[in-house]
């Protein structure tokens, strides 16, 4: 499996907070199944060295080099919150995933960002594709699922986090996860991971889960095929059409 968002850089953001701390989540992860993992450190929220590029860039370069030693193969990527200058920033500072056209967008847990569709038609009018990062622990995409699927319709892609799937972060999470399944807004499940016993590297368990929503094809194809693609800078395949949940809003109580 790919685990495409994890937080396992140790001492540059909230995840992991030294060596010993990475060390055992790679050991996680490799135990669960997962044999590529992309390293996407915050940036613009949460860093502890002023997002210093060049040092990230250091960092990075002395973790792919380490992470032989795991038979985990690691690849770049960063998990961009957005901002007015994310598109010169992401030109600028090459933020995407493996040097693809691909980039992690972040929003802020309790809101959506004013003027969004247009921010993210000049994200992809220079040629990048934004990938939302847990739109289910979002409260507004949560409970208006329509503003999801605008982001989608567009060309946008959407990540979802494994323990929100198990309900891990709580009943709404839970539900929003599997109504984004349901209306094939999801296109990939992450870990999301920060830490070695809270926050793991693993996604066995939601992929399980996963398959009772939307069929063992498409599950798998959330953590193989698809992150494989990104990471090889190429188009998804297409499993089925996004839908817009708000024709079936009434079946969903928040």
């Amino acid at each position: 499996m790919i685990d495409l968002h994890t937080h396992m850089l140790p001492d540059w953001d909230d995840g992991a907070k030294d060596w010993e701390e990475t060390l055992a989540m790679a050991r996680a992860a490799k135990k669960d199944g997962i044999g590529k993992i992309c390293l996407t450190p915050h940036l613009y929220r949460l860093t502890k060295h002023g997002d210093d590029l060049g040092l990230l860039e250091k960092r990075i370069a002395e973790f792919k080099s380490w992470g032989e030693r795991f038979q985990i193969e690691f690849f770049r990527g960063t998990e961009v919150y957005i901002n007015d200058q994310i598109v010169e920033n992401i030109k600028k500072n090459n933020l995407t995933v493996n040097n693809s056209s691909y980039v992690f967008v972040e929003f802020p847990a309790d809101g959506v960002t004013a003027g969004v569709r247009d921010l993210f038609y000049r994200i992809m009018l220079e040629g990048y594709i934004p990938i939302i990062s847990h739109p289910e622990r979002n409260i507004v995409f949560a409970r208006r699922p329509q503003l999801l699927f605008d982001l989608v319709s567009m060309g946008a892609l959407v990540q979802v986090t494994a323990k929100s799937i198990l309900g891990e972060f709580g009943r709404e999470p839970r539900q929003a996860a599997r109504v984004f399944l349901k209306h094939n807004l999801v296109h990939l499940i992450a870990s999301d991971a920060h830490d070695p016993k809270n926050r793991p590297p693993l996604l066995r368990r939601a992929v399980n889960r996963t398959m009772k929503i939307v069929g063992r094809e498409k599950a798998l194809a959330m953590v193989t095929i698809i992150p494989q693609a990104i990471l090889d800078n190429q188009v998804i395949p297409e499993y089925h059409d996004p839908v817009n949940p708000e024709k079936m809003k009434w079946r969903f109580r928040f």
